[in-house]
């Protein structure tokens, strides 16, 4: 936990540096024209709809839905383009529309690399698709999404970030089998398949540890029970905060790349927090709640919003994830940060009771605590 406020920060940059990326890569050096007026048409969008999501603004709605199909009735539309107007059509309620434009670009774009991160548009794109099916409720389509990616994958050589890109599919389906399918015989074969990936070398490895650690917890979980996954459970994956951020913007719960339409007004909060609420209020997936739950408590304590960020990262710890222990040992940071030393401990407690393979983690924070103390 030494590096527990380098790596929030971490994840927070990789936010604040897409959207710097949404604002700024437009670029079409062989017509100016045409690149002014996308800009126009993505900055009035942008307006408006923040203007619809603060006011309720109904003529902005409207607006909202005419200015997206103008952007994508321009000639080529970039990328980037039909991201945005499949955010704007999600938002809008309009998620059959929105899936149609993300198979539209796929099948037009479909090797290009993806506006949102580095990885083919083929890929980033069945993730927003799965993301919008899972929320409106069609898990039959969700779950297609998921596999074509994963044979996608399989003819994708020397892709950097496989490994974690196949491990994140299987542990989607895992969840869609056990859960909805009600077929844990198929969700276990599945995690057992993700323990056998070979971790892959470089910085990529510190991805794989996550996922390979999630779906072991997943794999007991379903075996033996909740409370035997607790006791099992391993350590701190001292990375997740970045890892967390990465994975909901290559699923598209982060406001990326809708939020750089809207300039340097404060109101675009609204944007991310739209994506967020509908991830958390969605009862069709436990780790894209896990996710938001860690992500939302990183943003609120870091802009010193403690009640909020102790309300998710209470709200994940009761639950039983992945990430509920690591949600603890946030809970009790941030109500050290606040001078309720008492009320910390007793959280540490719970989690070094509950899941004894965080030990060494709530030890070094403590002593992390005492030093400071001590100084």
């Amino acid at each position: 936990m030494r590096t527990y406020i380098k790596l929030i920060f971490a994840g927070l940059m990789i936010v604040a540096g897409s959207r710097f990326v949404a604002a700024t890569n437009q670029s079409d050096p062989n017509n100016r024209e045409k690149r002014l007026q996308k800009y126009r048409i993505k900055k009035a969008l942008g307006e408006k709809v923040i203007s619809w999501l603060s006011d309720a603004n109904d003529s902005a709605a409207v607006e909202c839905d005419k200015l997206a199909d103008s952007l994508l009735a321009q000639a080529e539309p970039d990328v980037w383009s039909y991201y945005i107007a499949a955010q704007v059509a999600y938002l809008r309620g309009k998620p059959d529309k929105a899936i149609l434009i993300l198979e539209d670009v796929i099948s037009k774009h479909p090797d290009k690399k993806s506006a949102v991160m580095a990885f083919p548009v083929r890929i980033v794109a069945r993730f927003w698709i799965a993301t919008i099916a899972k929320q409106s409720g069609d898990i039959t389509k969700a779950e297609n999404a998921y596999k074509a990616i994963l044979e996608n994958l399989k003819n994708l050589k020397g892709l950097r970030g496989k490994e974690g890109l196949t491990m994140i599919c299987n542990l989607y389906l895992a969840e869609i089998e056990s859960l909805h399918l009600k077929r844990n015989d198929l969700a276990l074969t599945r995690l057992e398949a993700i323990e056998r990936i070979k971790k892959p070398a470089g910085h990529w490895g510190i991805q794989y540890e996550l996922y390979k650690g999630w779906a072991a917890y997943q794999h007991t979980r379903i075996f033996k029970g909740r409370s035997q996954a607790a006791q099992e459970l391993g350590s701190y994956p001292e990375h997740a905060p970045s890892l967390v951020a990465t994975q909901l913007k290559l699923v598209g719960i982060i406001d990326v790349p809708l939020a750089g339409c809207c300039g340097r007004d404060k109101r675009a909060d609204l944007i991310g927090k739209t994506f967020f609420d509908r991830a958390i209020q969605s009862t069709t997936s436990s780790i894209d709640r896990s996710l938001v739950r860690l992500f939302y408590g990183y943003v609120y304590e870091a802009n010193k919003n403690f009640g909020e960020a102790e309300r998710h990262y209470s709200a994940l710890l009761e639950e039983d994830s992945y990430l509920s222990p690591m949600a603890g040992l946030c809970l009790a940071h941030c109500k050290e940060a606040q001078g309720k030393t008492a009320e910390a401990e007793s959280v540490l407690e719970q989690v070094r009771a509950k899941y004894p393979g965080y030990d060494s983690a709530v030890t070094e924070l403590k002593e992390s605590w005492n030093k400071s103390k001590n100084n």
